[in-house]
């Protein structure tokens, strides 16, 4: 970069990397490393007028003239907090494989400066064994994207995990499905999709899906009273099925659980010191999954079906003797 011209993107690219509040640059740091990185030797009026110019272009940085000490970028993008959630989301996210997730934190952690980047080496959310081994996620996400914007079926094979801890095929058929959108869940991605003439609709998990492919055919129309959000409130553990009524009798102790699982619309209401009474509407797949798991706290009241089927397995248990 021999233009003069160069001088502001080299310098911004130093107080981007190396400024902030906590570790101010004087000018002599700045000339030295103009000429260690970049092979520029500049003077104090250079670096005075690419500070003026690069706050004119809405960069934030802090001159000597204001602080008495040197020169700092101020202000980014994002904050520091908010980058540690960022890259926390992205540690904790199932569907991200591993190698791509190890790409993104250094993607992001290029948005701060050195010193603050080294205080996210530290993190360990989520296991590498825990990530999904399907390569194909992020190309999934985008060609669905583009499907859902133009109304358009898709196409894919189904994939499921055998015993040796790998994807195969799931069924000998392809599936063929109207997307209508994409869903975070519990870290996993989901497509939120209908077969053609079925009442409900129905989700994949992202992650196994493979070999998807964009089709020419329109979709088959959203039923008209649909709501994303009901729809994954209802599909606990993402199973699907029709919402039903759900009554329950449960201890105080998991009323947060239950707050937090099934959020502030469901109706509940206070037996005594002791217990409490909720009403929601979930399917009965998820929700006989959730119910097992309280056993010693939580009561199925209705439907009958569901009550029924949860005391035959206590009864049926090898355990229960």
């Amino acid at each position: 970069m021999s233009s003069p011209k160069a001088n502001i993107i080299c310098l911004l690219k130093i107080l981007w990397d190396y400024s902030d509040g906590d570790n101010i640059l004087s000018m002599k740091d700045i000339k030295s490393k103009m000429i260690q990185l970049y092979d520029r030797d500049i003077d104090r009026r250079t670096v005075s007028d690419c500070c003026d110019a690069l706050n004119l272009a809405g960069f934030d940085v802090s001159v000597f003239k204001e602080n008495k000490e040197g020169y700092y970028l101020r202000s980014r993008l994002f904050d520091t907090s908010e980058l540690r959630l960022l890259m926390d989301s992205v540690y904790s996210n199932n569907t991200i494989p591993a190698k791509a997730s190890a790409d993104l934190i250094k993607k992001l952690q290029k948005l701060t400066n050195v010193h603050k980047s080294k205080s996210y080496t530290a993190l360990t959310v989520c296991r590498d064994n825990m990530k999904t081994p399907n390569k194909e996620t992020f190309y999934n996400i985008s060609l669905l994207d583009e499907a859902i914007i133009k109304k358009k079926k898709v196409s894919f094979i189904y994939t499921e995990y055998g015993f040796d801890k790998k994807l195969h095929q799931k069924g000998d058929r392809r599936h063929i499905v109207s997307p209508y959108s994409m869903a975070v869940y519990d870290g996993n991605y989901y497509l939120i999709c209908g077969w053609d003439g079925a009442e409900e609709p129905c989700h994949y998990h992202i992650s196994k899906i493979k070999d998807l492919h964009l089709t020419d055919e329109d979709i088959y129309p959203l039923p008209k009273d649909f709501k994303l959000d009901r729809y994954i409130q209802n599909s606990v553990y993402m199973y699907g099925g029709k919402p039903e009524q759900i009554k329950m009798r449960c201890h105080k102790y998991i009323l947060d659980a239950v707050i937090m699982r099934f959020g502030t619309d469901i109706h509940i209401s206070k037996n005594d010191d002791d217990t409490f009474t909720a009403i929601l509407y979930a399917s009965q797949k998820g929700m006989y999954i959730w119910a097992l798991q309280f056993l010693d706290t939580c009561e199925i009241l209705e439907p009958k079906s569901l009550r029924d089927e949860i005391i035959k397995v206590i009864k049926n248990s090898p355990y229960n003797n």
